[in-house]
């Protein structure tokens, strides 16, 4: 059973993947289309994306860029989706994660498991092969801009239209407008964009605004716009002086939105989502794009207006944005309403252990650095350096969020999930914080706090055989285990059941453990029970498809007892420094016990006459099932 689960290898997956490949923690990313990016991956394979020729960042680069990686020097202010996912791509082969990455596999369930942990089931999307297994955690990171959310209700005569209707996350070149009277409904980004690309080839384009809103241009006086932007302006300065600012700003380098035909904003500045454009505002000044009010309904190839107007249309483009939607979640696990996700901090599920979100969020500013700073915090909780409050804490940090929501924004499906760029980056910095506080105080308790199963895999170039030969034979664990000085089996028994005493030793410091044996399989898997601190060690033997073997060691401490886990905190805090240490010791120890195994398997391997060697991966089973 690997630890962690991770849904799609997107902006916000690579980042969960790279922070939590940094810091040892095994995990599996699962991924729908064969190459990573999301929707940055123009003609993604995976059916989901909604990436069209044109696309450009509207980030600017240096905003937009992973703080562990940065944007090669030489990319544009804004980079274009074909730079984007080749910088993924980099980023990917720089950490060297690409082999934890399950290409063209789609995750359809995810459900908790008895017992605690997950199980989730997959289905590599060539062959229908479904696969179920079992993990400690899940991070969700399959984004929201792939569900399409067409106009609720629908609008009256829509049925009797004659002419195209189809949603933005299928618009991918203004090609097939040519000629045409073309009706794009919204004023988001993608809205903009798709009006003035068809404007250039269509016979007339009309932007369809249902309220009135701000346009940010990307540059402002020779600059990318969000350079203006600053932890100080967003987190230190009010937010009516913000307002002021930006207003001032806005009116000295582009005007009045209704100079260009726009309405008026109904809402205050920045509290309602804005417009990025920089070829908007032209494209209506020069007449190329007309402005019409809400649509009224539909009439064969005519549209009625609010307003009384009426058009002759022949497509129509809904950019009316997506729907929130996890597919291989139960509705009893999580089921949002409008666009409403409960999460502590907009990460994790107050109701569930083990299940986090990353990127669920509208952001003022980039998702890429936010996506890596959810990361890090998933990572200090995966490794017990954090720890989440009582779950009535969680809730009322969820309302808070809410209620600020709601005094600031429009009430709207779109912004039920709004961010801003530094002060988020700042709230989880302090989640962090409060989330080492919490698991300091659970230590000076004498309660060490419980982190989850932990997994890691080598390859050896050696028979599962060989390889079970050298892990069971525990008489042998003092040549793998940085720690254990002598293990000997008590009584003849072995296999289930049996039980051997390990004498180990740091420093002056020695101590004698008793364990039991849990599992014991030839050339499959071997696993005990320290039942001293109610440690589960346990070595997972698969062929690796080329004779050698793909060796997995794991340790659990999730079974231990309240007076085990006092004595663990209680050693770790004299002869580490604390538990945290203990965990990366413990960490660093299967690392060393792997290679040792490696080095030996392989010593043996070489050594071994040529028709034993043949003999053992002829026997080597073909088809090995997972331990549990």
């Amino acid at each position: 059973m690997e630890n962690v689960c991770i849904i799609g290898a997107g902006w916000s997956g690579l980042a969960s993947c790279q922070v939590l490949h940094e810091r040892g923690i095994a995990f599996d990313c699962y991924e729908a289309g064969s190459e990573v990016g999301g929707n940055w991956r123009y003609g993604n394979d995976n059916g989901m994306s909604s990436g069209y020729r044109s696309l450009h960042i509207n980030t600017s680069r240096k905003l937009s860029e992973y703080r562990a990686y940065p944007m090669p020097a030489d990319y544009p202010d804004y980079p274009d989706h074909a730079r984007i996912a080749r910088y993924l791509d980099d980023y990917v082969d720089h950490f060297g994660f690409r082999d934890a990455i399950s290409f063209r596999t789609l995750v359809t369930h995810v459900e908790p498991a008895e017992g605690g942990g997950w199980d989730v089931t997959s289905r590599q999307r060539d062959t229908g092969e479904e696969t179920t297994r079992r993990y400690g955690s899940v991070l969700v990171a399959n984004g929201h801009h792939w569900d399409p959310r067409d106009p609720e209700p629908a609008f009256p005569g829509a049925d009797t239209f004659t002419g195209t209707q189809t949603h933005s996350h299928h618009y991918r070149t203004p090609e097939e407008y040519a000629g045409k009277r073309v009706l794009v409904l919204g004023f988001g980004n993608s809205a903009s964009d798709i009006a003035v690309e068809t404007s250039a080839v269509s016979e007339r384009t009309f932007l369809s605004v249902r309220s009135g809103g701000y346009v940010f241009p990307k540059y402002m006086f020779g600059k990318p716009g969000d350079d203006m932007i600053s932890p100080f302006i967003t987190r230190v300065m009010p937010r009516e002086t913000q307002r002021w600012v930006m207003a001032a700003l806005l009116r000295m380098s582009i005007g009045k939105v209704t100079d260009f035909g726009l309405p008026k904003p109904t809402a205050k500045l920045f509290n309602s989502h804005p417009t990025v454009s920089e070829t908007l505002l032209p494209r209506l000044g020069h007449g190329g794009i007309t402005v019409k009010p809400n649509i009224e309904r539909f009439d064969g190839g005519t549209v009625h207006f609010t307003d009384g107007s009426s058009e002759e249309i022949d497509a129509v483009v809904y950019s009316t944005g997506y729907k929130v939607s996890f597919p291989f979640l139960d509705a009893s696990v999580m089921a949002p309403t409008d666009n409403d996700v409960s999460l502590f901090h907009r990460v994790a599920d107050p109701h569930h252990d083990g299940l986090y979100f990353v990127g669920l969020f509208q952001p003022l500013g980039a998702t890429t650095v936010l996506a890596e700073a959810q990361s890090h915090w998933i990572a200090d909780l995966l490794q017990g350096r954090a720890a989440l409050p009582p779950k009535e804490a969680m809730l009322r940090e969820i309302t808070r969020y809410k209620e600020k929501l709601a005094k600031r924004y429009v009430t709207s499906k779109r912004h039920t999930m709004q961010v801003d760029h530094y002060p988020y980056l700042a709230e989880l910095r302090g989640a962090r914080r409060e989330g080492a506080r919490l698991a300091r105080r659970a230590l000076r308790k004498g309660l060490a706090p419980v982190a989850p199963p932990e997994e890691v895999t080598v390859r050896i170039a050696a028979s599962p055989e060989t390889v079970w030969d050298l892990v069971s034979d525990v008489t042998r664990m003092g040549d793998w285990s940085p720690e254990c000085r002598r293990c000997a089996w008590r009584g003849e028994e072995r296999g289930v059941g049996a039980r051997f005493t390990g004498h180990n030793r740091r420093g002056r410091v020695r101590w004698v453990t008793s364990n039991t044996v849990e599992e014991w399989e030839r050339g499959r898997a071997f696993a005990f029970h320290t039942t001293t601190n109610g440690v589960r060690w346990g070595y997972r033997m698969e062929p690796d498809g080329a004779g050698g073997t793909l060796l997995t060691e794991r340790w659990d401490v999730t079974g231990q007892n309240t007076g085990q886990r006092k004595r663990t905190a209680s050693f770790a805090k004299m002869m580490l420094g604390g538990y945290e240490n203990h965990t990366e010791e413990l960490r660093q120890g299967i690392h060393t016990t792997l290679e040792r195994v490696k080095a030996a398997a392989e010593l043996q391997e070489r050594q071994a006459p040529v028709e034993l060697r043949q003999g053992a991966r002829a026997a080597a089973p073909v088809d090995v099932e997972t331990a549990a």
